[in-house]
């Protein structure tokens, strides 16, 4: 599981930015959500890795597949290094 800060920076990033996403409205709401859920996982006592795992696996998928914005594939990276595995990575 990424450190606490990593997943918390992420979703700061992604409400700061989200109108930078390219993302329909119903679509910004959806990843809002999910940013909402892992920022209460993560900072749940103790921490819920797996809810955590869930939010972050899904705003990655909106990321790589549904947005297009200049600030997309670097928060798209993010998610994937919080995860993990890899995938959707664009940059090494």
């Amino acid at each position: 599981m990424a450190a606490v800060t990593n997943v918390l920076s992420l979703c700061r990033a992604l409400r700061d930015g989200v109108a930078m996403l390219g993302l329909s409205k119903s679509q910004q709401a959806e990843l809002l959500q999910q940013v909402t859920r892992a920022e209460r996982a993560a900072t749940a006592q103790p921490i819920d890795g797996t809810t955590v795992d869930a939010a972050v696996r899904s705003m990655r998928y909106l990321l790589v597949e549904v947005a297009d914005g200049p600030i997309a594939a670097f928060m798209a990276d993010a998610a994937a290094e919080i995860i993990g595995d890899g995938i959707g990575k664009m940059f090494s």
